[in-house]
């Protein structure tokens, strides 16, 4: 096995990892919890993880087309009028996402040996993990600061 090869596992598993401590962190929370706005001009932790969810199905859907159609509906997550996102409801965008980003990304394909194909796996991986990873540990700070557990991994 390659470095490069073990690498790639090792940057798959620690992303199931933060994907698994996410949920955990939303999961338990309630819907007041979710919208508790700590200052006027900050979001609220339901807001952040929505925003999660929109980014990482806008980031998929550019990429993969058709393929992630069915993640058009989560591009509305990021509108500032809509809906109010319940636990349940990030739960479920994060796992839609998730089942893009293991089944299209993570799949490896006959193409990912031609170099414009494999450069557009690693720069929509990327971006995922660009945007994702900030808004976490924003998601983590608010929780933190209401004495709620944050996102561990």
């Amino acid at each position: 096995m390659t470095r490069a090869t073990i690498a790639e596992m090792r940057v798959f598993e620690s992303w199931q990892d933060y994907q698994d401590a996410l949920k955990r962190a939303i999961a338990p929370l309630t819907d007041e919890q979710l919208q508790r706005r700590l200052l006027p001009d900050l979001r609220t932790p339901g807001e952040i993880a929505a925003h999660i969810v929109f980014g990482r199905a806008l980031h998929l859907h550019r990429m993969l087309g058709k393929e992630a159609a069915e993640l058009i509906p989560l591009h509305r997550w990021d509108d500032a009028a809509g809906l109010p996102r319940t636990a349940v409801d990030i739960i479920q965008g994060l796992d839609l996402t998730w089942q893009h980003i293991t089944n299209c990304l993570m799949r490896g394909t006959a193409n990912d040996d031609l170099p414009e194909a494999e450069a557009e796996i690693v720069q929509t991986i990327w971006g995922l993990l660009d945007h994702d990873l900030p808004h976490a540990g924003e998601l983590s700070l608010l929780l933190g600061a209401a004495g709620l557990p944050g996102v561990e991994i």
